[in-house]
């Protein structure tokens, strides 16, 4: 009797040990979720600003900065595609237009929504063939 209830016991903790690996490994990692969220927070925070007429090197410099230097982990988050060639070439496109915003900061909002409009076609171009 004692050795079919360590046996049920043993059944029942392992199926829970199954279980809590199967979904820990469903979610995937907090890196490539965090990063995103990083980038998406930012560009709201951008296009906010546009909408609020904040357009100043000041209130959009910091967001950009922070865009950029993220953008460098890009390709270390999303290991599977790290070595895809249009990955690699989209995250690159998508630095090349956050060096230029961030070298030469937008002057006003129209050349601000120009720099987003730049920046977020690079994200979606990203997304548009890598997530789903």
């Amino acid at each position: 009797m004692r050795t079919l209830i360590v046996g049920v016991i043993g059944l029942v903790v392992g199926a829970l040990c199954t279980l809590i690996l199967m979904n820990s490994l469903r979610q995937g990692t907090a890196y490539p979720n965090g990063v995103m969220a990083v980038m998406g927070a930012q560009m709201k925070g951008l296009d906010q600003s546009l909408k609020q007429n904040r357009c100043a090197a000041t209130d959009l410099s910091p967001r950009l900065q922070t865009l950029r230097h993220v953008s460098n982990d890009l390709e270390p988050a999303f290991l599977p595609t790290q070595d895809d060639e249009r990955f690699i070439q989209y995250a690159s496109d998508l630095r090349a237009a956050l060096d230029a915003a961030v070298s030469t900061p937008p002057a006003d909002c129209a050349a601000a929504r120009v720099v987003l409009d730049r920046v977020s076609n690079g994200c979606q171009a990203c997304h548009r063939d890598f997530k789903g």
